[in-house]
Parts: C-alpha cells; structure tokens; sequence
C-alpha cells in the first residue's frame, strides 16, 4: 500500500476542525503537532495520548457538515476532532495510519476510526472498513460506521463496491445497530442486500431470535422475492417496533394493490402514532 495519501490536505477541513476545538484545547494540541512534524516516530506516542490530554468529552453540536462529509457530532469527542486535526495537519500517511490502527488498543482504534470521518476516502479507508468488518466488536462498528457518511462516501472505491458494502452494512443488523445511524446508507440499499437481510431474518425467527427492525425499512427500498410477504406480516406483529418498520417500508414499497393489508389493520391498530401512518400509507 503506498505510504502517500491520495489526495491533498484539505486546508479547510483543518480549520474547521481548529474552529470546533477552540483555543484551549489546540493550546494542548499545537504542541504536540509540532512534536510530530520535528519526529514523526513521535505520532505513535503522541496518538494514544490525546483522550488524556484533550479530554473525552462529547463535542455536540448536532448533524453538521464538517469537512468532507456529514457528521453527527453529538456521536464525537473532544479528542476524536483532535486525533482528525493532528492527523490532517501532519500530513499522516496511509502506512502511518495503518500502524496506529495495527498497535492500537480498542480505544485508540476507536479514536482513529472516528477521525476517518474528517480524512480523504482513499486505500486506507478501504482497508480499515475491511478490518471492521471482520470484528464484532461494536465500538469499532459504531466508530467507523454509524453517525457519519463515511461509509456512503467509500461505495464505489476501488475494492469497496456493492457486494463488499452489502456485507458491511449486514454487520448493522448482526449487531443490532440502527441504519439510521449510517448517514446516507439507505441510498444503497439493492435487492441482493434485501436477499440477505431477509434469509438473515429467516434464520433468526426459526431460532426463536429476534430479527433487526431495520430489516423490514431497508427491503422495501430495495424488493426481492418474498419482500411484500414479509413486510405485510409485519403488520400484524407484536412488537410495536417491527408494525413501524414495516409500514414504513410498505411506504417505500410504493405498491398501491397492497394498501389494502393496511388498511385492514388501521381498524385493529391499539398505538395512535401508528395508526397515523397507518393512515398515511392507506391514502397514498
């Protein structure tokens, strides 16, 4: 893998970045980019201390657009901006972050997986999504693919496409994460991914699990054989979750010759925020 990033720092992203740190903290962090840039066998030091130097507090601020993507910074700490802001100032290579990510522990992965948000997609965005999809392990699901677009804005990169991201995103319903979470993902939602989703499903009410209530929202966006069964039975299921999920995927569906199984249950539906889009899907 080349040590070079492929495409050019963006200023803009770094002063943004600075904006959203504040004074204080890039008091503590400018000497530490300098430290960096004097010995850049320092970044693998300097990485892992920056929770206890900047702090783990939650940045807020909300769905923003920050640099090259979309964020939920309410999802971001102070030391996540600060790991993308040293990394970015820094120039760091792709083989650079491969050796931080490699050495890490879980929390210093973590950090490096959130700060991708604020970097260029490139080889080493590939490679890491590769490693998360590998682990079950949720902190690094989250980090890497919930509450930022990063993962929209990597389809279609060299090794990254529509089978790889299928797989991806599956590891949202392995773990029960919410697909609202991967800003952007439902746009790539097809039926191959629907196919998948649904034999998961299959698996899981055979063996008395429960089934990701995702499920039925992402395959009506993305029909497959078996998808209008499935999301009508949802709307006789117990759990108030799972008649949502499902009417709002008969909403994406767009199947007016279905309205009907929806209407049938608007009479028997006990919840007034479900009979409300109840009604919505019955009037069209």
């Amino acid at each position: 893998m080349s040590a070079e990033r492929n495409q050019p720092i963006a200023v803009p992203t770094i002063a943004a970045l600075a904006t959203r740190l504040g004074p204080t903290a890039l008091a503590i962090a400018e000497p530490l980019l300098a430290e960096v840039r004097a010995d850049r066998s320092r970044l693998p030091v300097v990485f892992p201390g920056l929770p206890r130097r900047l702090g783990r507090e939650p940045v807020r601020g909300g769905r923003t657009s920050l640099g090259p993507g979309i964020v939920d910074l309410d999802a971001f700490r102070t030391c996540d901006l600060a790991a993308a802001w040293l990394l970015l100032s820094a120039a760091a290579t792709d083989a650079e972050l491969w050796d931080l990510y490699a050495h890490g522990d879980i929390e210093e992965r973590a950090m490096l997986l959130r700060a991708l948000h604020f970097l260029p997609v490139g080889p080493i965005t590939v490679r890491l999504f590769g490693e998360m999809q590998r682990t079950n392990m949720v902190v690094h699901l989250e980090a890497g693919l919930c509450d930022g677009d990063l993962f929209s804005r990597t389809v279609g990169q060299p090794d990254f496409d529509a089978s790889v991201a299928n797989k991806m995103l599956l590891k949202l319903a392995f773990l029960d994460l919410p697909l609202h979470r991967a800003l952007g993902a439902e746009a790539h939602c097809n039926a191959e991914f629907s196919r998948m989703l649904q034999d998961l499903a299959t698996e899981r009410e055979a063996a008395g699990r429960s089934v990701w209530r995702d499920t039925n929202r992402a395959i009506g966006r993305a029909p497959t054989a078996g998808t209008a069964a499935r999301l009508i039975g949802g709307l006789e299921h117990g759990d108030d979750g799972v008649r949502r999920s499902a009417i709002e995927g008969l909403m994406a569906l767009h199947r007016p010759d279905l309205r009907a199984f929806a209407a049938e249950r608007l009479e028997r539906e006990p919840r007034p925020e479900i009979r409300a889009l109840l009604q919505r899907l019955v009037t069209g």
